[in-house]
């Protein structure tokens, strides 16, 4: 089997706290070789940049903060020295961490946060473009906000990045892929109800289309209501594959091409 990249992944997560090991070993024999793990704050970066330390030849890591995560009470003081924090996690281990984030826009619970979760997400944008590391963007009922950042704010820092476990609107994926961004497909692809989504996969370019699990969160089809792993990813691409009309091992080398041209950072 051809090489896969689980492009978004929380091995970190207490989900796998007790099998990580085994979790991992799994992935492989289904051929997923690489996975890029994602942080959601910085207070446990160090989490995750372990587990890319400690699989060195098959993991690497983000460091950012989700949406969700963004305080409320942040000063702008506050904003300088997550702007330093980012930097310094990429300066000083070059070889584990290739993105920013997870960031982006999330005002699904509450949008009581707007205005620190865009001030956050634009710094990360910034980051991204200084550091040439892709940028990793959530949005979760935020489409036009996050439209606009697209629009207004990528070209202008030279940011590239992705957007992750896309589940919006047609129109949102074509403002990504106006700016260059690639857009990755989890696992929702494969409920029955997910008509929408199988059209936008019908709609991505096959040279801007990444696949990831998400996990340990939204199981595809057959495992949906398990805790996720990346070994299951497998079944992301089968869908994907026939949506596309394109032979599976066609479709794991096209997604891990895109993988490594967006991620060009990463060092050889």
């Amino acid at each position: 089997m051809n090489s896969i990249v689980d492009s978004h992944c929380h091995l970190d997560f207490k989900a796998f706290k007790d099998d990580l090991n085994e979790v991992i070993k799994r992935a492989m024999r289904n051929g997923v070789k690489y996975l890029l793990t994602i942080s959601i704050d910085l207070e446990k970066f160090n989490d995750v940049l372990k587990v890319a330390k400690d699989y060195p030849n098959n993991v690497w890591c983000t460091t950012g903060i989700h949406p969700n995560n963004v305080q409320k009470n942040l000063t702008e003081k506050d904003f300088e020295k997550i702007i330093s924090v980012l930097k310094k996690n990429i300066t000083h281990n070059k070889r584990e961490v290739i993105g920013i984030g997870e960031t982006g826009l999330d005002y699904f619970r509450t949008s009581e946060n707007k205005k620190n979760q865009q001030k956050s997400f634009d710094l990360h944008l910034q980051v991204s473009g200084t550091t040439n590391c892709p940028v990793i963007i959530h949005s979760r009922a935020a489409d036009q906000d996050t439209k606009l950042f697209l629009k207004n704010k990528v070209k202008l820092y030279n940011t590239k990045g992705l957007m992750h476990c896309f589940s919006s609107s047609k129109e949102l994926a074509k403002t990504a892929l106006d700016n260059d961004f690639f857009i990755s497909i989890a696992g929702m692809v494969t409920f029955k109800n997910s008509h929408d989504l199988k059209k936008i996969v019908q709609y991505i370019p096959n040279d801007k289309i990444l696949v990831e699990t998400d996990s340990p969160y939204l199981s595809p089809e057959p495992q949906r209501g398990k805790r996720n792993e990346p070994a299951y990813i497998i079944n992301t691409i089968k869908v994907i594959s026939k949506i596309k009309k394109i032979p599976e091992e066609e479709m794991i080398d096209l997604t891990t091409k895109n993988f490594f041209n967006l991620f060009s950072n990463i060092p050889k």
